[in-house]
Parts: structure tokens; C-alpha cells; sequence
């Protein structure tokens, strides 16, 4: 079947079983597409993924429950303007064969998809629609033990949800650390994390971690270590670099020098604590591995197709079972 289709960038989906999203459109074509579908109508949505400028083909057909018009501010206080406003409730996943343009809107040709058949014939996956997650956390109680808990928020009532897996005797502490991550960055992206969308977010993490410690270690900055497009991560290493830049930064503007020579001068000593607190090696050839897994307590070694089923299988298919 062909359905009107909407993208969305936050991967806000509603849970295709019945969930309530309500969404606001600022963008012109979009909201000419919500308004095409009218009170009722059905609209497939596909999360857009940025980096990539092109749609997910998994998403969910949603009923257009309601539309109005709204007063919102726009870029800050005293910049009112109006807005559309529509509530969704999720009729199912659904998969996009094709897409396309027709009479200046978009358009796919769309059939059901069922993640569960998948998952029971061994394609597992973690389905993201109607919640967002927040952060999450792995704890260490031995390779053997290995829990992974990652949090967010329902979108419908606003409530916590939270689903959990056990990786011990899968990968070491420090993949699992990076898996972690990995599925929060592919539910942020895809509203779904799969063995491939995993895959690739394993190796989107790994590569911005590490170019956060290049550059961190190239330019004297220890306070963007950890930092990429999925938010900070918390680990021995940046937790450190922001204690240690604060104390030495105080310390020199107690002793009254400038702001700018006090700041430079701290983050050259908190990079020579760091590395001498985590046993990390000065030279350029070792220091980003050695900070990665030392300090950041991160692995982005690839892994089987095998491996990925299983570590995805770890997990429930979302935070309602």
C-alpha cells in the first residue's frame, strides 16, 4: 500500500501499538504533508537520518488523531509565532519498499514488518518506537556478569522505562561499556537497534571517542575528551580531566594570574596528571588506544554477525517485554 510519508530527525516515533506522540511542525513541507493526511488519515513515519541526508526504511504507520493551530515561540522568548500541531497514534511497524515525490509530496509504498517473527527465527532487535532513551549504565560484577541498563522516557504518559541484558561471558568490560552506548546512539538514530545498526553505531562511537582524544591530546584540551555527537561520556578518564582542569584553574586565579594563562596552564597539568594517574603513554603511536581502553574504558574491536545477534538477543525487545 502507498501512504503519505513524514520524516522525523529525533527517531520520535509512536509505539506502533497504540502509543500517542504529539509532534509540532515548523518545517513547511512536513506540515503540508500532516495536513494532506487530514484528521484520520494514516501517514507513515521514517526516522531522517542527518549524517547520512536519507530516510531509515523501518518506521511506523501512524493515525492522525488530531490536528490545530498553536502559538509557540520560535528562537526564544518574543518570537511568537504559530505552529501545527498533530497527535499520532502508532498501527504498526511498518517497512518501505520504495519512496518517492508525488504532486510535490512524499510518498512510499509500505508493508508491515514484524520484529518479532524476526527475532524468533534469529534476528533479534530492540525496538525504540514510543520511548527515547536518556543514558544508561554497565556494571562490572565480573566477565561473567556483565549487565547493561539503558533508561529513558515513555513519550506517551512521560513515564521511566528501562530495559536491561547481561553481556558477561559475551564481550570484555570495555566492549560492553561501548555497546552500551552503541544502542542508545542507534535508537536515537533508527528507533531500532539491530546486529547491523549496532554494528555501524560500534563503529561511529568508537571513532568519535577516539577523535575526541586526538584532538584532546593534539590541541591541550582535555575537556572535550569523551565528547561526540551522542553526548559525554562519563568514564575514569573525562571524569578526572574536569576535576583536575577545575582544581588547577582555581588554584591559578587564587594566585591572581590572567583567566587565559591560568586556563592554559591548567589543562597542560591535568594532562600530565591524567596520564600519569591512568598509566597512559605520552607517545602519539600508543596514547589513544591506551586512553581508550584504560582510561575510557571503551573496545570498538569489530565483531561477528554471530556475536551482534547475540548481544542484541541479550536484550528484551523493549521496555514493555
Amino acid at each position: 500500500m502507498k501512504f503519505l510519508t513524514m520524516p522525523v530527525v529525533n527517531a520520535a516515533l509512536p509505539y506502533y501499538n497504540g502509543g500517542n506522540v504529539v509532534g509540532i511542525f515548523l518545517d513547511e513541507k512536513t506540515a503540508a504533508t500532516v495536513q494532506a493526511t487530514g484528521t484520520g488519515g494514516l501517514v507513515l513515519i521514517l526516522p531522517y537520518v542527518v549524517e547520512k541526508a536519507q530516510l531509515y526504511r523501518v518506521g511506523v504507520l501512524a493515525r492522525v488523531e488530531a490536528l490545530w493551530i498553536d502559538r509557540v515561540f520560535v528562537n526564544g522568548p518574543g518570537n511568537l509565532s504559530y505552529a501545527l500541531f498533530a497527535k499520532f497514534s502508532g498501527r504498526g511497524r511498518y517497512t518501505a519498499t520504495s519512496i518517492g515525490m508525488h504532486e510535490g509530496l512524499l510518498v512510499a509504498e509500505a508493508k508491515p514488518l514484524d520484529l518479532d517473527w524476526y527475532r524468533a527465527r534469529g534476528y533479534p532487535s530492540i525496538d525504540g518506537s514510543g520511548w527515547q532513551a536518556i543514558g544508561g549504565d554497565t556494571e562490572l560484577k565480573g566477565l561473567d556478569d556483565l549487565p547493561v541498563r539503558l533508561y529513558g522516557m515513555e513519550l506517551d504518559k512521560g513515564r521511566e522505562v528501562e530495559i536491561c541484558g547481561n553481556l558477561g561471558g559475551l564481550v570484555s568490560p570495555e566492549s560492553a561499556h561501548t555497546i552500551e552506548h552503541a544502542i542508545i546512539r542507534s535508537l536515537h538514530k533508527y528507533a531500532v537497534c539491530t546486529p547491523r545498526t549496532l554494528a555501524e553505531c560500534i563503529r561511529e562511537e568508537g571513532r568519535e571517542l577516539r577523535a575526541s582524544l586526538d584532538a584532546g591530546f593534539r590541541y591541550r584540551r582535555p575537556e572535550i575528551f569523551g565528547v561526540t555527537s551522542s553526548g559525554a561520556c562519563g568514564n575514569p578518564l573525562t571524569n578526572l580531566a574536569q576535576i583536575y582542569l577545575m582544581e588547577e584553574l582555581a588554584h591559578n586565579l587564587k594566585k591572581g594570574e590572567r583567566f587565559e594563562d591560568g586556563l592554559e596552564d591548567a589543562r597542560l597539568k591535568t594532562l600530565s596528571r591524567v596520564t600519569a594517574d591512568l598509566e597512559i603513554s605520552t607517545s602519539p603511536l600508543l596514547r589513544i588506544g591506551q586512553a581508550l581502553k584504560r582510561g575510557m574504558a571503551h573496545e570498538d574491536t569489530p565483531l561477528s554477525q554471530a556475536d551482534l545477534k547475540r548481544i542484541v538477543a541479550c536484550f528484551p525487545p523493549g521496555p514493555w517485554g
